[in-house]
């Protein structure tokens, strides 16, 4: 990423994910930022040595196929006739322990590559699993996306430089083809403004709506119910971030998110009403 110097309000970011990233040199650096616990956690070993087979063995006719209790994978040739395709066994790998340890039957020439991919393949975060990771760092600074499907986000002006210290770790970590991650900085202008606004009043009000639709489902637990309460005061705190930012007023976010927070008080109080009322009852003696 190309760093300049200028007075912004603001920056508009996104990202070209690189396929994999180093899980440990990703780790390290958002560690050093304070940001360590957004990393991905590292993929089941199973999912990891499905993509090692996938890269030595799969092709065009060959297969890979989990197992019935999904451990392992079969790597199967598929020969295509007239009338019915048949199918046979290469490889059979499985995956256990803690370090895991691979097995296979039969060994072959070819098993050796498939523990070399796995074990590359072990300390990788796929590109998917790093945008997720980015969404969340961006929310952790107090952005918003401004397209409703994601892919394009706002960071404010006062986090622009943390956003910066991130993309210089991600494209530090990437491996083969490098991840870039974009920074667009600009001022607030009327323009900036409305559409920055148009974004978080279109967020908070779908999360809002959300809250409370879940709540009023009452299908909720109360461990539930607590966290739709703290992700609306987390809302709240947003509203009132970005009327500082903006210089706007946003009183129908306020009012979305009363209402998310208050069906879920009251959801809480029921329940917590109830759940005593079934304590008080006697005990039948018999």
């Amino acid at each position: 990423m190309i760093e300049g110097s200028m007075e912004v309000g603001g920056a508009v970011v996104f990202w070209t994910a690189a396929e994999f990233t180093d899980r440990t040199r990703l780790q390290r650096a958002f560690d050093g930022l304070g940001l360590g616990p957004y990393v991905p956690d590292p993929r089941p070993d199973s999912a990891v040595l499905r993509e090692a087979l996938e890269e030595v063995c799969g092709g065009p006719r060959v297969l890979v196929r989990p197992l019935a209790d999904r451990d392992g994978f079969a790597v199967v040739k598929e020969d295509r006739g007239s009338t019915a395709n048949s199918y046979t066994t290469l490889l059979v790998a499985r995956v256990s322990g803690t370090p895991p340890r691979l097995h296979f039957e039969p060994h072959s020439l070819q098993t050796f590559d498939v523990q070399r991919a796995f074990d590359k393949h072990r300390g990788r975060i796929p590109a998917a699993q790093l945008s997720a990771c980015l969404v969340k760092v961006v929310e952790s600074l107090g952005g918003t996306r401004l397209r409703p499907t994601g892919a394009v986000y706002w960071v404010p002006g006062h986090r622009v430089a943390d956003w910066a210290e991130v993309a210089t770790a991600v494209e530090g970590a990437s491996e083969g083809k490098p991840s870039a991650v974009y920074l667009l900085r600009h001022r607030i202008d009327p323009d900036a403004v409305r559409a920055v606004r148009d974004a978080v009043v279109a967020e908070v009000q779908t999360e809002a709506t959300r809250i409370r639709a879940e709540v009023l489902s009452g299908e909720l637990g109360g461990r539930a119910l607590e966290t739709r309460q703290r992700l609306a005061h987390e809302l709240r705190d947003k509203v009132l971030l970005y009327e500082h930012l903006l210089h706007v007023g946003l009183d129908d976010l306020h009012a979305a998110v009363d209402a998310a927070d208050q069906a879920a008080a009251s959801a809480t109080l029921l329940l917590s009403t109830a759940s005593d009322n079934i304590s008080q009852q006697p005990v039948p003696v018999g």
